[in-house]
């Protein structure tokens, strides 16, 4: 019978990263289980893992969907073709029989027992000479081989269809146009222009800042120097609404010092707002939001569109940080690795810069044995191919021993495939990869 999930679920979210298929996804108004992927845990667990940890109990099997043994384990062989579940799998249709023989592990080294040595017989008279008895030496004791380190080899370069037949460095200095297209009159006016561009939001500075590669031109810098021209232009529009409403004579009169002071405490209040990072939270520059001012985000919209080609366009790609787990965003991120949803796109002119990160820690839930494993999660292997205006990324851990514990694991699944368009004819691509660190150049047709 397969598994489901009943309306009386409290979407806690305890059973997502339990199943060893990630068939239970948020559905309308609650968690569901795709049955075309639900095992039941048989070939994992002798139990339903879903089951086990909901604290309402609302996983319970579909009468309507009756599905045997056979079928599930079939199903786990399709969905699992990388592991070997043999002929005695865990299932719960056969808890409470014989039980299932556990994989074997490493025998440890035979330890050498001492030969033993009998006692000297006792002398049957004083005249009576005694036997000699030959010193027996004990074999000497050798510690227990010490699992050798293992040696990290730098694998060949990993060649792919449509690869440019230059290096990654090269390839980004022929193609990657951003930081080079700001020049002569444009990038003059940007560095004039920067009280009025610090007022826009963060990310355009930010854009504007790497395009530019100038001292002449940063974030900060252009914030503050806005921060400085609200200081005088709040004022000078404090005073023309006054002269809109009340008259040019006041102009001349002690009550437009009111409007005067009223734009003065405006602009400052806006900018502690603006520097609340600095201010209250003592962050050094490099990792400040600055916000834009109260013109920024309409004019942000305006100058956007203009200054893309310019700046490049990065696609961030989300990660929650609110979830079911406590300790939150740490985690959040390392999870999100292992299914290939952390990374990045940016438009460099001629081609895309994609930047994608690979898990970088084990996971320590619900891992057997996990003393055994080590702190860093291996090098994963991956493929690349560009098809219909997408770059297609394919990773999968080759270390079997974790990819035995992954299996049996909610939420680490031993391979991912992301798809990534870009809606627009992209031709070649070259690549490296360093640092759990996977970069793309994709070249555009």
């Amino acid at each position: 019978m397969a598994t489901m999930i009943t309306s009386e679920c409290i979407n806690c979210g305890a059973c997502e990263p339990e199943c060893p298929n990630n068939a239970i996804s948020q559905g309308d108004p609650v968690y569901v289980i795709d049955p075309l992927l639900c095992t039941e845990c048989v070939g994992f667990h002798d139990y339903e893992a879903c089951a086990a940890v909901c604290p309402v109990d609302v996983c319970v099997t579909d009468q309507n969907n009756i599905e045997t043994e056979e079928v599930l384990i079939a199903r786990a062989r399709t969905l699992h073709p990388e592991t070997n579940f043999g002929e005695n799998f865990q299932s719960r249709f056969r808890k409470g029989q014989t039980d299932v023989a556990a994989p074997s592990a490493p025998q440890p080294a035979a330890v050498q027992e001492k030969p033993a040595v009998a006692p000297a017989p006792a002398p049957k008279s004083a005249a009576a000479a005694a036997p000699t008895v030959a010193k027996v030496v004990p074999p000497p004791v050798v510690a227990a081989p010490k699992p050798s380190p293992v040696k990290k080899e730098t694998a060949p370069k990993k060649t792919f269809p449509n690869e440019l037949p230059i290096g990654f460095a090269e390839a980004s200095q022929k193609y990657a146009s951003a930081g080079t297209q700001l020049k002569g009159l444009t990038w003059l006016a940007v560095i004039l222009l920067q009280p009025v561009i610090g007022a826009l939001p963060h990310g355009i500075k930010k854009r504007l800042e790497l395009a530019m590669q100038t001292p002449l031109f940063t974030a900060a810098g252009s914030t503050a120097l806005n921060i400085v021209h609200n200081a005088v232009l709040y004022p000078l529009v404090a005073v023309a609404i006054a002269a809109a409403i009340y008259g040019s004579d006041i102009i001349f009169s002690q009550d437009i010092n009111k409007f005067i002071l009223l734009g003065l405490l405006l602009a400052t209040v806006e900018g502690v707002i603006r520097l609340k990072d600095g201010i209250f939270k003592a962050k050094p520059a490099e990792e400040m939001v600055f916000l834009p001012s109260i013109y920024g985000a309409p004019l942000g919209i305006i100058i956007a569109p203009r200054l893309a080609k310019y700046t490049g366009i990065v696609r961030e790609i989300p990660v929650p940080v609110e979830g079911f787990y406590s300790n939150g965003f740490v985690d959040k991120l390392e999870r999100e690795r292992r299914y290939g949803n952390v990374y990045t796109v940016e438009d460099r002119g001629n081609s895309f810069l994609v930047r994608m990160e690979f898990p970088r820690s084990m996971p320590d839930i619900g891992i057997a044995n996990r003393d055994q494993l080590p702190d860093e999660m291996p090098d994963y292997d991956y493929d690349l191919a560009l098809q219909d205006e997408q770059l297609i990324v394919k990773g999968k851990c080759t270390d079997e021993k974790v990819r035995r514990i992954s299996s049996s694991v909610g939420a680490f699944p031993p391979e991912f495939i992301t798809v990534i368009p870009f809606r627009q004819r992209i031709v070649g691509l070259a690549h490296q990869f360093e640092n759990k660190l996977l970069e793309v150049l994709v070249v555009k047709g």
